[in-house]
């Protein structure tokens, strides 16, 4: 029970969270340039968000100005940094440089596939039901999710606690 990159497994999240992944590895999103792609007729393919880019899948999930933000204040609750020099396949493959022991990478992998599972729901309330980016309304989003599936999916490994989850400390724990 691990990381399984080939596959794009992680047990600690539900299985449309893995789905997910697996499309946006795949680039099987179907955002605006793919529509474009595959001969649907859109009125425009740039970022129904920003509109300062074409609306690819590592634009939607990473570089529009609201996503990158949102990905800026997940890292910082986690005490990370860097964030710049991050590449949507580091995200979702889990790449990153950060020492942790393997229980703690799988952690973080999880919940970055939970906020990259949640950027894609904010653009979709967005271009579909007209709703407000909020980010600090979505790193909560996050926050409880991440912590609801991952603690129920961790439960005999070990404890995990709102008040450590939410600062952080957890990472303290599983390093």
């Amino acid at each position: 029970m691990g990381i399984n990159t080939r596959t794009m497994r992680n047990y600690l999240v539900p299985k449309k969270v893995e789905v997910f992944v697996w499309g946006a590895t795949q680039k099987r999103l179907p955002t605006r340039t793919e529509l474009d792609k595959r001969g649907i007729d859109l009125h425009s393919i740039r970022c129904p968000i920003c509109d300062d880019g074409l609306e690819s899948v590592d634009h939607t999930l990473l570089f529009c100005k609201f996503a990158f933000d949102l990905w800026e204040q997940v890292y910082s609750w986690w005490g990370f940094r860097n964030v710049t020099n991050l590449s949507l396949n580091e995200i979702l493959r889990g790449n990153g440089s950060v020492p942790m022991s393997s229980l703690g990478k799988m952690v973080w992998q999880a919940v970055e596939w939970i906020g990259a599972y949640h950027n894609w729901k904010n653009r979709n309330n967005k271009v579909f039901r007209g709703s407000s980016w909020n980010i600090p309304f979505a790193l909560n989003e996050i926050q409880i999710r991440s912590f609801e599936w991952i603690s129920h999916r961790l439960k005999k490994k070990c404890k995990l606690d709102w008040l450590s989850w939410i600062n952080a400390i957890v990472y303290l724990r599983i390093v």
